[in-house]
């Protein structure tokens, strides 16, 4: 697994596994701030290219 977001204070917020289609946690939702936070959106639309 391989980072993708850490935030000032150290602590994994999102990983990924890179050599895979998709596969990525994060520890927010994205569906349900996807509407108002740009960060879900880029989420969404990556998924949406992956799939």
């Amino acid at each position: 697994m391989t980072a993708m977001a850490v935030p000032e204070d150290g602590l994994t917020e999102a990983v990924c596994l890179p050599d895979k289609r998709f596969v990525w946690a994060v520890q927010w939702h994205p569906e349900f701030s996807f509407r108002v936070n740009e960060d879900s959106r880029k989420i969404f639309k990556a998924f949406v290219g992956a799939c």
